[in-house]
């Protein structure tokens, strides 16, 4: 039975680079081919015209409305508060007036659960939540925001409304489902378990040997571990390019780096003061080319920092899985990461922010090919049976689909 028309709010969307962008992105277009009517709301950005340009044009039952000023917050602060007031503020009068059976928001910005509640409960239209990042949670775990601080106790009691209105709230991992019932008694009920998916179909993995971003980089003869993502305030830079350094008596072994965030000007320093050669930067890849980018590598690194374990899922995870490469996870013990690569047997878990496992970890796959060969496989395996958008599709269907 068709679900309806939706507005989803979110501060990034196609075609930006960000992951929840290309994810969403991704998902919608297989669902507006089933039925779904999807109009978006989400900021504008910088360089749109061109980026629209070289960009592929989205299924007619997708609109998008873009609201705010093209400001790139993602070096300041300051200038991401900003960004996020002006999208408020110019979003807050399409949401008074947009058609739709349902609105959904993301936790981009992170008030938007506590925003769109209100909308919600104005236009008496059932809410859903997805929550890709806990806040202030993470602010208070990353040492920004106190946790007994006027501004995050009454943050706290704002999300505890917005999630208790909303009829579900999907979450990217179990860790983030105990989480949020501790935290602000969510029921059981309406917590929704949704992970992540791979924002890229294949049939198969694309060997090192058949990428062309390999074969620009001259990989032919080295030995790739590759981090692709962002490099923010949940991922431990430091770490990676310390256990870089470790590995310098292995001449072959190369990284490549692709992305960018807060920590990626601090992190090219870094390697600068450890005198790095062994070490490649690039920028975040297009949609377009992110199958072929995260082939060029025969180990993957996933990072997140002790202590947020579910305040955030690191969604690169699931396009390593559908790149079937094997995963060296500098993650928490009890994240939904480790617990996904110890059920799926495709990788090691180390424990995060410690140079040195990471760098035993690595080359331990390195002295070994037949394991990690076998936990390529099995990282494949995984995102056939669970995590590729059809997967997704069909589960998304039986979870929304039910209740109309």
């Amino acid at each position: 039975m068709p679900l309806g028309h939706i507005v989803f709010v979110c501060d990034v969307f196609y075609p930006s680079t960000e992951s929840t962008a290309q994810l969403f992105t991704e998902l919608f277009q297989q669902l507006a081919g089933e039925g779904l009517r999807v109009h978006v709301i989400t900021n504008r950005i910088p360089g749109l015209s061109e980026k629209m340009a070289a960009a592929r044009p989205l299924h007619s039952s997708i609109t998008v409305r873009r609201v705010g000023l093209p400001i790139d917050g993602r070096g300041s602060l300051l200038l991401r508060a900003v960004r996020y007031a002006l999208f408020a503020l110019s979003a807050s009068a399409c949401l008074l007036l947009v058609k739709t059976d349902r609105f959904w928001g993301s936790t981009n910005p992170p008030f938007t659960p506590i925003w769109l509640a209100f909308f919600a409960w104005l236009r008496r239209k059932p809410l859903d939540i997805f929550v890709h990042d806990v806040y202030p949670d993470g602010l208070i775990a990353m040492g920004y925001l106190s946790d007994r601080s006027l501004l995050a106790r009454f943050w706290k009691m704002l999300n505890r409304c917005a999630y208790n209105t909303a009829e579900k709230v999907v979450v990217l991992g179990r860790d983030m489902a105990d989480l949020l019932h501790r935290q602000y008694r969510v029921s059981a009920e309406s917590i929704v378990l949704f992970p992540n998916w791979s924002p890229f179909d294949q049939a198969a993995p694309l060997p090192i040997e058949q990428s062309y971003l390999a074969g620009t980089l001259g990989c032919a003869q080295s030995f790739v571990v590759q981090y692709s993502g962002n490099m923010g305030l949940w991922h431990d830079m430091e770490a990676i390019l310390r256990a870089a350094s470790l590995l310098a008596d292995l001449p072959t072994v190369k990284f490549v780096l692709i992305g960018g965030g807060r920590r990626h000007a601090s992190a090219q320093k870094l390697a600068v003061e450890l005198g790095l050669f062994n070490i490649t930067w690039l920028d975040f890849q297009p949609r377009s080319s992110l199958a072929d980018s995260l082939a060029c590598c025969h180990i993957a690194l996933v990072s997140q920092r002790e202590g947020l374990e579910g305040i955030a899922v690191p969604c690169k995870l699931y396009g390593v899985l559908a790149s079937g490469r094997a995963i060296v996870a500098a993650v928490p013990e009890g994240s939904e990461v480790a617990r996904v690569v110890r059920e799926e047997s495709c990788g090691l878990v180390v424990m995060p922010s410690d140079p040195m496992a990471i760098a035993t970890a690595i080359r331990r796959l390195v002295a070994d090919p037949e394991m990690r060969l076998e936990m390529s496989r099995r990282a494949f395996k995984a995102y056939e049976s669970k995590y590729s958008l059809a997967v997704t599709t069909e589960r998304f269907w039986k979870l929304w689909a039910k209740d109309q």
